[in-house]
């Protein structure tokens, strides 16, 4: 902390955003939060910018069915499971 206040008043910088990026198998983003005691790392969520080139695509949702029916539901002793 004493560090980033340090450069603070020395370049004369407000209070903004700090982004980080962390290489393990990938490099990940992520935003940088303060628990009082430690810096910690904060799950960055971020979206495809080129979906037809990765492999993403939007689907539309599709409804799900009651297998079971509306009048059948399975009861202890009655032989359906």
């Amino acid at each position: 902390m004493n560090i980033i206040a340090l450069s603070e008043r020395v370049l004369g910088m407000e209070d903004l955003e700090i982004e980080v990026e962390y290489q393990s198998v990938t490099i990940g983003k992520y935003d940088l939060g303060f628990d009082g005691t430690n810096f910690i790392l904060l799950a960055k969520q971020t979206a495809c910018l080129a979906k037809e080139a990765c492999g993403v695509e939007d689907s539309p949702k599709k409804e799900l069915l009651n297998l079971a029916g509306a009048a059948k539901g399975c009861v202890p002793g009655g032989g359906c499971c």
